[in-house]
């Protein structure tokens, strides 16, 4: 929080600064000086607002976003305490014997083994807690996994994939429709046989009564609870890691599928533990095809946000992370970089084998480190050198059993915990200092405005100048022709739709539930909006208006370096471009998603677009045809039909950027 020095400081400096704007309004010339200082200190007082909040925020929540199976849970179990030994059963050298293991309280192995957002806060009591899925969503996703059954043989061309791991597991549990082994002896032979459930009763009822079988098994009208405090105090882990593992696998039958789950931790629990300094630490759902999702925006966009992007030493950045990184980072204003932090995750050795490090482990992390620096640069990433950071869980434990090597001791294990907890404070401290100093800027440079002289008439000169320069660019369509918008489309359906989301079982499911498929966290009227506004500076609005946008920016910085007076005040316009051009893209692309979301109206078996989609699935194909291909083809016309959306974004940007530079013509008084 602000000590009291902080927070007086901008108290006062905003007192004056509404003092000077008032004193100034009232003056009774109006002329392009006047202006400039109003609107420059209206600008310097939004700043302070924005920062006074920024500066208030107590705790931090710590979100770790990466790819699945990267270790991401691992990594929390282990950096926040939630790891205790257990006896379990391991076969070491072809026997199999009891040994004590340290083992993570939430689940974790090779990937797809959490089924939603987990989020983990203090509290003065264990327990654990669950967001569910509407009865009506669970029918949806217990009818899909039938169909994936029945589809499994299927031989069509496109890529298959089913539902996933993590959800076909929960259903399997929830139906009662498992997959059992049993071992047979033929002889000394052993066989291993796989009986799926599921499968057997597809091929003796059929894909309807399967559907049937399947639903009255799940009863999921009567999975009504939603919370499970701990009635064993004498073992809260061995309770946290049964209880949460029921939850996540769907094993108890009062508890429907969990869309997220809270788990609330004691004192006893977080004993030792550095949990109690962030507001909460939340593992979310790994990335796969498309990492470019819509419920990670909120947490990206919230200030009170530190988010950890997971990625592996072996290749870090890792090819999902530096799109989602880039995605967002091409945004100047929105200071992301400010909160975003790369954390690599090592796995034993692996940064004494870096070349050129001599089986020296920390001058590994820093060949690594700048490796990964100079990839962001290569991607015109801004992005802090002190926010790449990394950890490795299982640096101090045998290979063969999890368990702490004789060579090393707890304090060893603590030591790089406390490293990585002090390193995110830093991540919070370097954010805090940016902020104190732009504080002191804004207070220097409103001291000039209220002491400075009127413009010379070669300064008001070149804002006239300039003023003319900034009118010419406000109709886009002078600079940007109208035929780049035609490719629109085309980029959404069939290259975003139509790659993203390879597996024609995907895309059946989208259609099923008419575009959005939380399961899998898909919401093709958000893709439309990420197309439209481009996933980089190198694709669709960020490309067409990058000219323009430069263009517009020189001639501001002509104006810093030519008049000494101006020097106060145009470089805070400058960031006031930057901030309203991330608002005309967001703006454009909002209204895109808004469109889509209109035109593939109404999200019900009402639809005869939807109606079309979806019964392509098993449609007879003509000699070359494909279901990609067929369903690309009625997703592409839908969007054509009445205002062509190629011509609707070209609409909507038009007017939008024309906005964009009213305001800025605004900031010299402008209309």
């Amino acid at each position: 929080m602000l000590t009291t020095q902080p927070q007086e400081e901008i108290t006062s400096l905003k007192q004056n600064l509404r003092h000077e704007i008032s004193k100034l309004s009232g003056a009774s010339e109006n002329n392009i000086p006047k202006y400039i200082c109003i609107n420059n200190l209206n600008s310097k007082l939004e700043r302070l607002e924005e920062i006074d909040k920024i500066l208030s925020i107590d705790k931090y929540k710590i979100v770790f976003i990466g790819t699945i199976g990267q270790g991401k849970t691992t990594a929390i179990c282990h950096l926040f305490n939630l790891i205790s030994d257990f006896k379990v059963s391991k076969t070491i050298g072809g026997k199999t014997k009891d040994v004590i293991e340290t083992r993570e309280l939430l689940s974790t192995g090779a990937g797809k083994t959490t089924i939603c957002e987990i989020i983990i806060k203090a509290s003065k009591k264990t327990y654990i807690e669950i967001e569910p899925y509407t009865v009506d969503e669970m029918e949806n996703i217990i009818f899909e996994f039938c169909d994936s059954i029945a589809n499994k043989d299927n031989l069509q061309s496109e890529e298959k994939i089913m539902i996933s791991e993590e959800i076909e597991r929960a259903i399997r549990n929830v139906t009662q429709l498992k997959i059992t082994s049993k071992t047979v002896y033929d002889g000394d032979k052993k066989n291993i046989l796989r009986t799926d459930k599921a499968k057997e009763l597809l091929d003796e009822l059929g894909v309807e009564l399967l559907k049937k079988t399947a639903l009255d098994n799940a009863n999921i009208e009567a999975r009504t609870t939603t919370r499970m405090e701990c009635d064993n105090q004498n073992n809260e882990q061995e309770w946290i890691k049964n209880t949460f593992a029921a939850i996540n696998n769907v094993q108890l039958k009062e508890f429907a599928i969990p869309r997220k789950i809270y788990l609330y931790l004691s004192d006893d629990i977080l004993s030792g533990s550095n949990l109690f300094q962030f507001d909460s630490v939340v593992d979310t759902k790994g990335l796969d095809e498309n990492p470019i999702r819509k419920d990670l925006q909120k947490y990206i966009d919230s200030q009170d946000t530190i988010c950890l992007f997971v990625t592996p030493f072996s290749n870090a950045p890792e090819a999902n992370i530096s799109k989602l990184i880039g995605y967002h980072l091409t945004s100047k204003s929105k200071e992301f970089h400010h909160r975003f932090v790369t954390l690599v995750l090592p796995r034993k050795n692996e940064p004494e084998k870096v070349h050129g490090s001599d089986e020296d482990r920390d001058l590994g992390i820093k060949i690594r480190q700048d490796e990964i620096q100079a990839t962001f640069k290569k991607l015109n990433l801004d992005f802090f050198p002190k926010n790449i950071l990394f950890y490795d869980s299982l640096r101090y434990y045998r290979d063969d059993i999890v368990k702490l090597n004789e060579i090393y001791d707890e304090e060893d294990v603590q030591r790089d915990k406390n490293e990585f907890i002090e390193a995110i404070a830093g991540v919070v401290k370097r954010r805090r200092n940016i902020l104190l100093d732009e504080i002191k800027a804004i207070k220097e440079s409103s001291a000039k405005i209220k002491n400075g002289g009127a413009l010379t008439e070669s300064e008001i000169k070149a804002i006239e100048n300039a003023i003319k320069k900034i009118k010419d660019l406000q109709h886009l369509s002078r600079k940007v022709p109208g035929f780049v918008y035609e490719n629109f489309i085309d980029e959404y359906v069939n290259k975003y739709y139509h790659t993203v989301y390879p597996a024609w079982n995907t895309k059946h499911a989208i259609h099923r539930n008419f575009g959005s498929y939380e399961p899998r966290d898909i919401d093709i009227y958000y893709d439309a909006k990420v197309v439209a506004e481009g996933i980089d500076e190198d694709k669709m609005l960020k490309k067409f208006t990058k000219e323009v946008k430069q263009e517009l920016e020189n001639i501001l910085n002509e104006l810093t370096s030519a008049n000494k007076y101006l020097k106060t005040f145009i470089p805070e316009l400058i960031q006031e471009f930057y901030r309203l051009y991330d608002e005309f893209i967001d703006e454009v692309g909002t209204e895109i998603e808004e469109e889509v979301t209109r035109k593939l109206l109404p999200r019900s078996e009402d639809s005869e677009f939807w109606n079309a989609l979806i019964a392509e699935k098993g449609k007879e194909k003509k000699k070359g045809e494909t279901f990609t291909d067929n369903v690309c083809l009625i997703f592409k016309r839908q969007l054509e039909k009445e205002t062509n959306l190629n011509t609707f974004l070209k609409s909507r940007a038009e007017y939008h950027w024309e906005k964009l530079v009213i305001k800025i013509l605004g900031f010299f008084g402008q209309k």
